[in-house]
């Protein structure tokens, strides 16, 4: 019976010097900084907590997780501002009287880019699903204006 209390006892122990551990060490606590970041969609501060910690302690497994996952998100938010720009920029293109040679080539070279880009986006089982499927979207917009222009 005395084993059993001492075994429960030192268990409740380890806990909790792990979780004060966890709570005190300034690597950890801007990994919980960097992982709540990331969770909320700003991918940039979560990519800086997560740099400042695993800089801290390179052998913190949370910090290097929203490390990479931080910077595959801000890869795909990247790509899905630079679709609606270009989409802005297409739409002046078209809304001018007179197409250029010029001009077609600008929406040619925007494609292209385009389509290039998301074949360099490789999300994982943590990428948020949403930033996947905008990119997705915006990609197949690109391919259906490709072909219907340069088909």
């Amino acid at each position: 019976m005395l084993s059993k209390i001492i075994l429960v006892v030192s268990a409740i122990l380890f806990l909790l010097f792990s979780g004060f551990y966890f709570v005190a060490d300034s690597s950890y606590q801007d990994s919980f900084e960097a992982r709540f970041y990331y969770f909320v969609g700003n991918y940039t501060e979560a990519y800086k907590f997560a740099k400042k910690a695993y800089d801290k302690d390179s052998y913190n497994k949370m910090a290097f997780t929203v490390l990479v996952q931080s910077k595959i998100a801000k890869e795909y938010v990247d790509y899905i501002e630079t679709g609606n720009k270009y989409f802005e920029k297409i739409d002046k293109i078209s809304s001018k009287k007179e197409y250029k040679n010029d001009d077609k080539a600008r929406i040619k070279l925007m494609c292209e880019i385009m389509l290039g880009n998301y074949k360099k986006l490789s999300p994982t089982e943590l990428t948020n699903q949403d930033l996947v499927d905008d990119a997705k979207k915006i990609n197949d917009k690109f391919e259906q204006l490709y072909k219907e222009l340069f088909g």
